[in-house]
Order: C-alpha cells, then sequence, then structure tokens
C-alpha cells in the first residue's frame, strides 16, 4: 500500500469519528505516521484488513482520570444541550439538535460546537447557587483566550478547549443562559474562584461520571445523522440511545474497528436491549428508541412556548 493512500485512507476514517476538517486530521495522521517503524505500519495495514489490532494510535483516547472525568462531564453537559437545540424556534424533533460539530482529539481536546450550541450548553455547564444547591457541573471553571475558552474542573489536571468562542459567542451564550434563569425566576448566581463549600457538598453526594463517556466524545461524528441522543452515566458505567435509524449494530462496529474503536473494547452482553461493548473496567451500552413522529412537528413549530421554558423565548407579539 502506498504511503500516500494510506495517509488518505487513515484520514478519511479518522474524519468519519471526529468531525474534523482535512487541515486538522492530516497533520495529525501524519504525525504518527511519520513515527511509526515499518514492522509497525505494516501492521496498521493489516488492522485496516481486519487481521491486527491498532486502536489508540490515530485516535487517542482520554490519558488518565481526570482528563477522563472531564470529557465525561462535557459529553453529558452537550447532550442535554440537546433539548434545547429541541426548542430553538421552530421547535422540532426531527431537526438535529447536536452540540458538537467537531472534536479534536488531542490530550487537551479541541471541541468544536454547532451553531446556536453555546447558550444551551453553558447553561447546563457553568455552575450556579440557587439556595441550598447547586446546578450546572460543580467545580467547573473557565478561561477565557482570544479565540476560545478553556475548560477545567477544580483539583483535576485536565483541560478542554471550546475553539471558535471569542468574546463576542461568549456573550450571545451567556444571554441565552441569563433569560433562561429570569424566565425561571432563577437568581443566576455562578460560583467562581475556589471551589465553594456547596460544590463540595454536591461532589460528595454526586462524584463526576468516569468511564467510556470520555471516548465517546471523542468519536461523536458517528452519531451525527441522528436527531439527538440521550445518556444515562453511573460512574464508569453508560447508557447511550438514539431515534432509530443508525443502527445499534452499525455503531457498535465502529466503536469496535481495529484502528479507530475503542481500545481494547469487545462486545458483552446487555441486559436492557441493544448491544454492550466493555473494556474490561468501562462498559458501555448501545440502543435505539422509537424516533419522533413526524406528524407532530407542525403543531410542535407553531407552540408559542411560556416564558421559562426555552431561552431563545421572545415576548408574544401583539396581532395587528
Amino acid at each position: 500500500m502506498a504511503r500516500s493512500s494510506l495517509t488518505e485512507q487513515l484520514v478519511d476514517l479518522r474524519r468519519t469519528y471526529t468531525g474534523e476538517n482535512l487541515t486538522q486530521a492530516v497533520p495529525a495522521v501524519k504525525a504518527v505516521l511519520h513515527d511509526l517503524p515499518d514492522d509497525r505500519r505494516e501492521r496498521v495495514v493489516d488492522a485496516l484488513r481486519g487481521k491486527a489490532d491498532a486502536r489508540g494510535l490515530f485516535l487517542p483516547d482520554a490519558d488518565g482520570e481526570d482528563q477522563r472525568a472531564l470529557e465525561c462531564v462535557l459529553l453529558k453537559a452537550g447532550l442535554d444541550a440537546g433539548a434545547h437545540l429541541q426548542l430553538r424556534p421552530p421547535a422540532s424533533m426531527l431537526r438535529p439538535a447536536h452540540a458538537f460539530r467537531a472534536v479534536e482529539p488531542a490530550p487537551h481536546p479541541r471541541v468544536h460546537l454547532t451553531e446556536h450550541a453555546l447558550g444551551p450548553l453553558l447553561y447546563e455547564l457553568l455552575p450556579r447557587h440557587d439556595e441550598s444547591w447547586v446546578s450546572g457541573v460543580a467545580g467547573l471553571r473557565v478561561t477565557h483566550h482570544p479565540r476560545s475558552v478553556e475548560l477545567r474542573l477544580i483539583g483535576l489536571d485536565a483541560a478542554v478547549h471550546l475553539a471558535g468562542v471569542d468574546e463576542r459567542a461568549w456573550a450571545e451564550g451567556l444571554r441565552y443562559v441569563r433569560n433562561l434563569l429570569d424566565g425561571r425566576g432563577l437568581t443566576g448566581a455562578f460560583i467562581d474562584g475556589p471551589l465553594a463549600p456547596v460544590e463540595r457538598d454536591h461532589l460528595d453526594e454526586t462524584p463526576y461520571p468516569t468511564g467510556a463517556g470520555s471516548a465517546v466524545l471523542r468519536r461523536y461524528h458517528l452519531f451525527s445523522a441522528t436527531p439527538w441522543v440521550r445518556a444515562l452515566a453511573q460512574g464508569d458505567r453508560w447508557w447511550v440511545e438514539w431515534p432509530e435509524g443508525l443502527g445499534v449494530v452499525g455503531v457498535a462496529d465502529r466503536l469496535l474497528h481495529p484502528v479507530f474503536g475503542l481500545p481494547g473494547a469487545a462486545e458483552v452482553p446487555s441486559a436492557g436491549g441493544g448491544l454492550g461493548l466493555s473494556n474490561g473496567w468501562h462498559d458501555l451500552y448501545l440502543r435505539e428508541v422509537d424516533g419522533p413522529n413526524p406528524e407532530h412537528e407542525p403543531a410542535l413549530a407553531a407552540m408559542e412556548w411560556p416564558k421559562g421554558v426555552t431561552g431563545w423565548w421572545e415576548p408574544p407579539q401583539p396581532v395587528r
């Protein structure tokens, strides 16, 4: 197999998992290939033919539990943000409602968001103190850079960058958050600085999820053709579901791909239906559910939501 064709094949495959553009994917793939001795390069070729295992080389997973936890937190927040995106006028259950457009799977990944997703994502991420409880992600802190924001969790050696979030985009995202908080009669008292006692209490009761959610985030583009994705995390076990269409077997096969799949993962029984994957430490269960009824779309699109349901709410216009 010629060097250029191997590179192109690997780039094309990686992009189906990550959603990266060529400028992002080509240098990453070439950097790995450049450092591979001939015998390991041949192993990659064999893996593409299904005769070897080269997982983890060209789509690395999180390096350590701290990084894995932050990426799991971000995945869950992004999936929850999808419910907000469904209510963006005109509301729809069929229109794609994904917060993540692409993920560059570096040691500290760069995550590219879809249009309109920043506000809903910030609503799910930014920690707020509402009377005696914390909403958002306890311990999450944000550092602003000229063209991105950096997410960290206090006490963890981990970071994720949200690409393309400059000062103007941040202000627009916060406008969505404050509009929704105001509609719900909440104070919007954001927590900053050291870990607050109320955050520490929250984390004692509800630790950060970990496990395969990080690997799903780094391969999120696999789900881009479905209208939405939902997930439940319990410790390091994840249940991920989406409307019928992609096919559970097809998604599982991609997640077990010998080059771009989850390192060490194999299929395992799933008591709740669908398919299960496990690397012996982390479990991931996949299933499809009934899809939205297209007949409900016109009524949904025409709905005038009351204040506090969506951050895109605007006062009703008087009839002329």
